[in-house]
């Protein structure tokens, strides 16, 4: 039987004297001490997570009943006017959090998919990068929540534009529940990321065309409001706007 004996990185001359094995050898050593490998490790993407997990054990303790009611209202049309005939909030603690929620998971998500395919800032660091697209995101949300209110003084129909802001927002809230398993696989796991990238947009394109199937239903078939007038809104406040903005940032960054 084979033995099998340890590699060593000296050998024995006739000479009886060890020398190294690469003495005499076209292989030249560059360093005589061994290198140190220096690795900057991001701390800040895991104190983000944390503190993500910290939001829900607080929503979990303080009204984890409304929360289920959340959930079930993005998939049950009758959970849904339930919670609007019982005057839904959106400045009750619970709410304030999960548009939190749902809001740093997007821009997360932004970020990475930044990091990845370097669209915009790839001379900056990656927790001014972060920086940037959270304040954009709260920036879009805030102008939206703005013309929503302009339209509900201005026009008549403020029944069904409340009724859509309501959907909109509850959707929104269950979307960052469901989006962040994914943010975390994206973030510390080993496989490729586009897996999870894919699965994180699939999760939101499926929670936007849901809103967009609710507001049409309300507008055409409830409330009887034109075609037209339906494909304006969605344009003007749904559509154009990120389109507008993501060609700003990538043209100007």
């Amino acid at each position: 039987m084979a033995s099998v004996f340890p590699v060593h990185l000296h050998y024995k001359v006739n000479t009886g004297t060890f020398q190294h094995i690469f003495l005499n050898h076209l292989l030249q050593t560059n360093e005589l001490q061994p290198l140190l490998r220096h690795v900057r490790a991001q701390i800040w993407p895991s104190l983000f997570l944390m503190s993500c997990l910290v939001i829900l054990v607080l929503i979990k303790i303080s009204a984890f009943p409304k929360v289920l009611r959340i959930i079930q209202s993005s998939f049950n049309a009758q959970m849904l006017q339930q919670l609007e005939r019982e005057e839904f909030n959106p400045f009750k603690f619970y709410s304030i959090a999960l548009n939190s929620f749902f809001i740093l998971n997007l821009s997360f998500l932004i970020y990475k998919i930044n990091c990845i395919y370097k669209f915009v800032l790839n001379d900056h660091a990656y927790f001014f990068q972060f920086c940037f697209f959270l304040l954009i995101a709260i920036f879009g949300f805030t102008i939206k929540n703005l013309v929503n209110k302009a339209l509900l003084f201005f026009t008549e129909e403020r029944k069904v534009i409340s009724e859509y802001v309501t959907n909109s927002t509850l959707v929104n809230q269950t979307l960052g529940l469901f989006m962040f398993p994914w943010i975390i696989l994206l973030e510390f796991s080993k496989f490729d990321p586009l897996i999870f990238i894919s699965a994180s947009l699939i999760v939101m394109a499926s929670a936007l065309l849901l809103k967009w199937y609710r507001g049409i239903i309300m507008s055409l078939v409830n409330e009887r409001i034109g075609l037209l007038q339906i494909f304006s809104y969605f344009c003007g406040l749904e559509i154009l706007p990120v389109f507008v903005m993501v060609k700003y940032i990538i043209e100007t960054f």
